[in-house]
């Protein structure tokens, strides 16, 4: 997707800053992410599509609910998440 067409679109994403909530999100819901926005110098947005998936995977991972989930791939997500922010990959 175009860097224009993305931030056109920002109010229909949820947007986070949260490296472990991203790689939460992304691991639970993948087909979510949209991809990462650098455009901010001091920090890194992960982009989401906003639907009511996320909305509950939020609530869930922010008041503690317990999920189910291999933590070698939560400990891979947050990997690929530090290579999107220091530019080692591209999504």
């Amino acid at each position: 997707m175009e860097m224009k067409k993305l931030m056109k679109n920002l109010k229909n994403n949820y947007i986070t800053h949260d490296l472990k909530l991203s790689a939460f999100l992304r691991l639970m819901l993948p087909s979510s992410f949209i991809g990462v926005n650098k455009t901010d110098i001091r920090k890194v947005s992960f982009m989401f599509i906003d639907c009511p998936e996320i909305t509950e995977l939020v609530r869930g991972y922010f008041s503690g609910q317990q999920y189910i989930f291999s933590p070698l791939s939560y400990g891979n997500h947050i990997d690929q998440g530090k290579d999107l922010i220091f530019g080692n990959i591209e999504f």
